[in-house]
This record gives structure tokens, sequence and C-alpha cells, in this order.
């Protein structure tokens, strides 16, 4: 008789937009052989909750209520570990910041395995003050496992935050090219703005996504390129500033906010280019999806953005901050067609070969096994899935 499937807890804060819930999906959408998924949230709340119920878990909730730093955090704590007692779980895999923290008190609670995720550079931290960072740090060195999305996260994991290097490990994120097609083939929420070349820019308005960079790249090209549109699909603080300096360039013909969508799929397969300006990058679902489409890269060579875009190949990378270099890049590639439509083939390739849904399942599966002591003691799991 086959052994029964081992259970694994996966935590996450809440189901907003964002690259981190995405992918929480995807890691529910093909779980790993061998492996049964138990899904608790803080926060039964976003638009991506219905599509984790479509695939059939309903979330155990523990509401923290505001800041980690009140009683109710223990509650939280030990009702989470009642949960990973009753149904046997053996692995909590954990996802944001918050649910990290919760997922290693657990582990030490109840001899489960922590493995905690960083998909960043630790950037989104800089704004809540220092303990924020501190934690992250103290929680990766303790945990069993850091699971990193990119090469570039792992070394940041090492270098700055010292974990030991066996114990971090890359599985890059996946896409599930077959629901990606079919979400892509799907109407438009909304109809795009008409042009000859559209440009999307898929990223919530925040500074961390460099917009306004390329607000003023735009404007140095609109005489070169007078039909091309950009479209940005995303909200944030940043909108006010953007709407602002959109009048004063003098750009409402060409560069539009759209807000948050949740057709980015058929956004994208209507576009002819996509662009990514970030500060700082993990593993971009924003460019693993724009590859699914096809769509040649303009992207800030910063964090895992290289890892995706090899520049000349299937797009261009572009310092941070320099409008005027990103404004060169946008005239090379927008004003050849054929260059564009190879430069995007190679970019689906490479989704198909190195990034599908099976190989991240795989590596996931290999964490796992890993975590239980089933695996060798190797610094890439991915590397073999």
């Amino acid at each position: 008789m086959p052994a029964a499937d081992i259970p694994v807890l996966h935590l996450v804060n809440r189901f907003w937009i964002g690259g981190a819930e995405r992918q929480f999906v995807e890691r529910l959408r093909l779980h790993p052989e061998g492996f049964r998924a138990v899904v608790g949230c803080l926060e039964a709340s976003g638009p991506m909750l219905e599509q984790v119920r479509a695939l059939g878990y309903e979330p155990e909730v523990f509401p923290l209520h505001g800041s980690m730093m009140q009683p109710n955090t223990a509650v939280q704590v030990a009702r989470i570990a009642k949960l990973v007692r009753k149904e046997g779980v053996k692995i909590i895999h954990a996802t944001d910041f918050n649910t990290n923290l919760l997922a290693l008190a657990v582990a030490r609670l109840t001899g489960a395995k922590a493995i905690v995720s960083r998909v960043d550079l630790g950037h989104l931290r800089s704004g809540f003050g220092r303990w924020h960072r501190e934690a992250e740090k103290l929680n990766a060195r303790f945990a069993d496992l850091v699971v990193a999305n990119a090469d570039a996260v792992r070394e940041v994991c090492i270098k700055d935050e010292g974990c030991k290097p066996e114990r971090v490990v890359v599985v890059r994120n996946g896409l599930d090219l077959a629901h990606f097609d079919s979400l892509a083939a799907q109407p438009l929420e909304a109809e795009l703005p008409p042009g000859d070349t559209t440009v999307a820019v898929i990223g919530n308005l925040w500074p961390v996504k460099g917009h306004r960079a390329l607000l003023e790249a735009v404007a140095l090209v609109k005489d070169s390129l007078p039909g091309v549109k950009f479209v940005c699909a995303g909200e944030g603080p940043e909108r006010e500033y953007l709407e602002k300096r959109i009048l004063e360039l003098g750009l409402q013909e060409s560069f539009f906010l759209l807000g948050h969508r949740l057709d980015v799929p058929a956004l994208l397969s209507r576009v002819q280019a996509a662009c990514l300006c970030s500060s700082a990058e993990g593993l971009s679902n924003a460019l693993m999806e724009a590859m699914a489409a096809r769509l040649p890269l303009i992207a800030t060579s910063v964090g895992g953005n290289p890892e995706l875009v090899h520049d000349g190949d299937n797009g261009f990378l572009v310092p941070y901050g320099d409008s005027r270099a990103l404004a060169v890049k946008l005239v090379t590639l927008l004003s050849d067609k054929k260059r564009m439509a190879a430069m995007g083939r190679r970019g689906r390739e490479r989704v198909e070969s190195e990034l599908s849904l099976q190989r991240m399942a795989d590596g996931h599966g290999a964490l796992y096994r890993r975590a239980l002591g089933k695996a060798p003691l190797v610094d890439r799991i991915a590397r073999a899935a």
C-alpha cells in the first residue's frame, strides 16, 4: 500500500495582486508529487483568493489584526501549531515577511521544518524601519531552509545576511503556460488606447518600480516614436506624481495609467513590447509573463532581471534611473519590428525550457525532500530539476 502524501502547510499574508501572491497560486496549481497542500493565510482578502478556492483550497485564517508586536500574535501562533498537529504537517512553507516569522515560531513549537521564502533583495522592508530588516535576517539564519527565487536573492541572503550557503536554495518561479495562454485569449476588461506600437509596463505604482525614469525617457522619444503608447497596469502611491508629470510633459496621448488589472495575460497578448524600470527585483513575474507572451523586453540591470533578460537576445538591459540610456534602447528596439519579433520568440522559448510550472514543482519537491533529510546537501536543487 503506498504511503500517504506528506502534508505541507503553505502560509501567505493575503491574496492581493502581486508577484508573491501569483506565485503562491502557481505553487498550489501543480503541487509536488508525494506532498499534500494545506493552506493558511493571515487575511482572507484580495482578488487572488478566488483562484485559490477554484483549485479546491479553503484557507484557514489566522488574523494578526495589525502589528505582530501584540499578544494576539502568540494566540495565532498557538492556533497554527494546533493545525500543524491536527493535519500532521511536517513542513511549513511560508511566503512573505509576516508568515516567514510565524512559520519559524510554529516550527520550533511543533518540530515541523520551516522553509522561509525570499523573493526580493530586502528593499521592500526599508520603509518600515530597521527592525523589519533585522528580523528578516535573523529569521533567514535560523530557518531550516531558505528558498530564493533568483541567484541574486540567494547572494543577498548569504553575503549580506549571514545565511549558510548550503541552506539557501534557488527554485525559480514557474508559469503554467497552458493556463497563461488560455487567459491571454480572453477578452480585455477594458480596451487599450489605439496606437501603432504599445509597450506594457506591469507593476504597482511604487517608487521601486521606477516609473518616474520611464516617464522622462518617454518624453525624450515621443517625437522619434510618435505612434508608440505606454500602458501601465498597477496602482499605488506614485499615481498622483505620475499624473501631474504626464501633464507637465505633454504625454496625455502617450502614457496611460490603467490601474489594477486582473487581465494581464490578455493585455500582454495585445501589445508589442514590455518594459520594467525597477531599482530592485527578485525574479520578476512581470518579465516572465511578458516573455511567455512573446514580447521583447527592456529592463533595468538589477537583481534577478539579468537572469531573465539576456542583453541583445530577448531584450535589452539598461542602468537603473538612466532615462537617456533607456530612451536610446526604446528607439533601438521599437524601430525594428523584425528584431522585436525574434526577441519575443526567444523569450518564449526560455520560459518553455527553463521556467515551466513543472520545473518549479520539481524544484519544490526536491526542496521538501531535502528539508526532511531525504536529499543530498547541494547548493541548488533547482539545477537538477
